[in-house]
Parts: structure tokens; C-alpha cells; sequence
């Protein structure tokens, strides 16, 4: 049966330079009139759900409730500041990303999203870096609050009704390795983000790399 590949976005694929965190403290504060207010809220693996979820309960903005109707509120303004922001800081495709999208879009191996990040500014980020050609569906930050449950969603976006073969999330930190778990799924931990090889390898991951620049090592570890 056919893999499927399900991907993060920041640290994995790409590298924004910290565009999609100054996008959301300017909408916050343009919303709230707090200045960073993400400042103790942790992004790292997080979705965005969760992560404006928690901003707005520590600053005492939701009153027990009303929290879809800020979700609305905040991603309008998210997506209008994001597309400056990315332009203002210097980002990066990661190493040999495109050469694997590549790789797998000429093996036919189906290959989606698992990321935090809003649907809309998911696609956002991918069209700024050109990276747009090779996915289109899978779970986003506002599909659920929890990872693993963006991972289910992308799970079942992606399998159209059948029955898949190995399930691969790739991914830089501990929740996407936990995430590609809870849902029976194996995890490749790439050390682009914060966490070393050996960390990740600690943190649970099937296959560990340093980056994803040697298309050959990654087809083989996936795709036996």
C-alpha cells in the first residue's frame, strides 16, 4: 500500500524567521491593546488555537466564554499583517525540501499537511516560499485546539476513504512525534528546530536526521 506523508510547516519545511509570532503579537495588540501578549505563551509545537486560546485566558479576555467569536476576530487581523511581516524578516525553504517534495509528487506518494498553523496562513507562508505546488489539504491549527487531534483530522482528509500504508509525520519537535503516536502514525524527527537529533530520538521519533538535504536517506527511511 501507498505511504502517506504528513508535514509540518514551521522549523520542518520552512524557516519564516519568526514573521507568523510578530503577525500574531501586532494583531493581538491591535485587537487588545497588549503588547506582546504571547510573551509566556510557549509556540513551539503548538497550534495556533491553542497557543491564542491561552494568550487570551492570561490576560483575562474571554469571561468564562466567546472564544470562537475572538478566533474570527484575531485570524481577520492575523491575515491581514501576515503577508507584511513575512517580507520584513529574511526566512528560508529548509534543506532539500524541495528536492523531497519533489521526489515524492514524482513517486506519486500522497503527502499533506499536520500543522499548527490557521489553514489560511499555512497556505500563506507555503505561496510566499513557493512551496504551494505540492500541498493542499491535511489538519490545521483551527481544526483542533490539541496536535494530535489536527493529526487525526489530516489523517482522514488525506486517506479518502481508504486504507493507507505506513503513516509518516515529519516534523521538528516533541508534539509532532507524539501527535504521528496517539494516532498509530510513525514520526521522522528533523533536528531544524530547537531539538538535537539525539533529543529527538530521545523524545520517541522512528527516524532522526540532522536535515532533510540528502533526498535519498529520506526516500529510503520512508519508503523502504
Amino acid at each position: 500500500m501507498t505511504p502517506l506523508i504528513l508535514w509540518d510547516i514551521d522549523q520542518t519545511l520552512l524557516y519564516t524567521g519568526g514573521a507568523g509570532g510578530l503577525a500574531m503579537r501586532r494583531a493581538f495588540e491591535q485587537l487588545y491593546g497588549v503588547e506582546d501578549g504571547f510573551r509566556r505563551v510557549e509556540f513551539s509545537g503548538r497550534t495556533d488555537w491553542s497557543i491564542l486560546k491561552t494568550a487570551l485566558e492570561d490576560h483575562g479576555l474571554l469571561n468564562g466564554g466567546g472564544f470562537a467569536r475572538e478566533l474570527t476576530r484575531f485570524q481577520d487581523a492575523y491575515y491581514a499583517l501576515l503577508p507584511k511581516t513575512l517580507t520584513e524578516i529574511q526566512g528560508r525553504v529548509m534543506p532539500g525540501v524541495p528536492e523531497l517534495l519533489q521526489a515524492f509528487a514524482e513517486r506519486n506518494v500522497p503527502q499533506g499537511l499536520a500543522t499548527g498553523n490557521f489553514r489560511k496562513a499555512a497556505f500563506m507562508k507555503l505561496d510566499y516560499f513557493g512551496l504551494d505546488g505540492y500541498l493542499h489539504e491535511g489538519g490545521f491549527g483551527d481544526d483542533a485546539e490539541v496536535r494530535a487531534d489536527l493529526v487525526r483530522v489530516a489523517i482522514e482528509r488525506m486517506s479518502n476513504g481508504s486504507t493507507p500504508g505506513a503513516i509518516w509525520v515529519i516534523g521538528d519537535t516533541p508534539l509532532d512525534i507524539q501527535a504521528a503516536h496517539a494516532n498509530g502514525a510513525l514520526a521522522l524527527g528533523v533536528a531544524t528546530g530547537q531539538r538535537s537529533v539525539d533529543e529527538l530520538r530521545e523524545d520517541g521519533a522512528d527516524v532522526t536526521l540532522e536535515d532533510l538535504s540528502d533526498t535519498n536517506a529520506v526516500l529510503g527511511a520512508l519508503l523502504g
